[in-house]
């Protein structure tokens, strides 16, 4: 529908005073995301006659409302739209995507023999909550989606996501065991049809979780065994990922000079983006530090944490103030490594960390204060901080 929907149209629509194949073309016009009708469409449903702005959710309230009345009103294509529209979304906005894939959930629902289609909606509307943080509403996702398809039912592919959507939420919750295991399942399945692609995909997102879990040298046989199952050209972003990865399973295992070289080799393809040339040059200040390259090491350190900062990236930069801390052990100034957990411990303390991860974070502030801990100790709790950081995210 290209022409705008005018305020009579919305309100007929709203009454359900239109036809079923208008309100189907209305709906799809308003799940395509035409702003200013969504704008009047949230100020005629949700605060007619009200003299304040309506807020930034009365669209999709009101719309769940509609959308539940007229059972879906999209077809199926305009469900795969949405859900691709969402799945785009969860990087760079992650509200959107949990809106999206939650208009998706009910225009599927009024689909009549798509089941797979509206478990497909469901999976994705849970990944979204997963992302926002909102990990019991992500299982009660999960699960339903589970349900629509039956012990036995969709296509292995669907059967596969939604072992690998687990996956995530699980690593999320600090399950290991139970993240790997859902991706062995994935990693089945993907084999099972032929999927040589998909299924190297999944080993390489358990290498991700196995490091996370501290268990560097095995993620690294994982990913490099993924790696040789996967079709750059299909994915080339996923490649460049995973060697990134490797890179750091290396330094955290004590395989610094395997680290370097890989790096050396990699650094033009690896180094994409600003984000990215201050995560390789994090890891060169790690390796050099490793090959006792110290005052070279902290230089690389200080620059990344000036860059972090500027950046925003408030996280990183505190877990590279106990990199420069562990530095400064070795180099035998005690005081300004504590000075730098100081300061670490106090911007961690401003973001959202685990109570665990502030009790370490006391723990090495006391025993440095009594010069009572040697410097791989902090290295280790850096690299704890880190993976952990990591294992919430996207």
């Amino acid at each position: 529908m290209k022409r705008h929907l005018n305020p009579q149209d919305l309100k007929a629509l709203a009454s359900g005073e239109l036809s079923r194949q208008a309100a189907r073309t209305a709906v799809a016009h308003l799940i395509h995301g035409c702003g200013p009708c969504r704008r009047e469409a949230a100020e005629l449903w949700q605060l007619a006659g009200s003299p304040e702005a309506p807020p930034e959710d009365a669209y999709d309230a009101a719309f769940d409302r509609l959308s539940a009345a007229l059972g879906g009103g999209a077809t199926g294509a305009e469900v795969e739209a949405l859900l691709q529209r969402a799945w785009g979304a969860r990087h760079g906005d992650p509200e959107e995507m949990r809106r999206t894939a939650r208009q998706a959930v009910l225009a599927a629902g009024g689909l009549s023999g798509r089941p797979e289609l509206l478990s497909r909606a469901w999976a994705l509307y849970g990944n979204a909550c997963r992302i926002a943080g909102d990990l019991t509403e992500a299982q009660e996702a999960l699960d339903r989606a589970a349900e629509i398809l039956g012990s036995e039912g969709g296509s292995p592919e669907d059967r596969a996501l939604l072992y690998e959507l687990q996956a995530s939420l699980e690593s999320a919750r600090g399950n290991h065991d139970l993240a790997l295991a859902a991706l062995d399942a994935a990693f089945a399945l993907h084999q099972e049809r032929g999927d040589g692609h998909m299924a190297g995909r999944a080993l390489i997102i358990k290498g991700l979780y196995t490091g996370w879990a501290g268990r560097s040298r095995e993620a690294f046989r994982i990913t490099q065994r993924g790696l040789g199952m996967v079709d750059e050209a299909r994915e080339p972003e996923l490649v460049l990922a995973a060697i990134h990865n490797q890179i750091w399973f290396l330094v955290e295992s004590g395989r610094l000079r395997e680290a370097r070289s890989l790096l050396g080799a990699r650094r033009d393809e690896l180094a994409t983006d600003e984000a990215q040339r201050l995560d390789l040059l994090w890891l060169e200040g790690r390796i050099r530090a490793g090959l006792r390259d110290e005052r070279r090491a902290l230089a690389d350190l200080e620059a990344v944490e000036q860059g972090f900062a500027a950046a925003g990236r408030r996280f990183q930069a505190a877990n590279v103030k106990l990199d420069q801390a562990a530095i400064q052990l070795r180099l035998g100034d005690s005081a300004r490594a504590l000075g730098l957990v100081r300061a670490a411990e106090e911007a961690f303390l401003q973001l959202e960390i685990s109570q665990s991860t502030r009790m370490a974070l006391a723990f090495l502030r006391q025993r440095l204060a009594q010069r009572a801990l040697p410097a791989p100790v902090v290295l280790r709790l850096a690299d704890i901080i880190r993976r952990g950081q990591r294992g919430a995210g996207r």
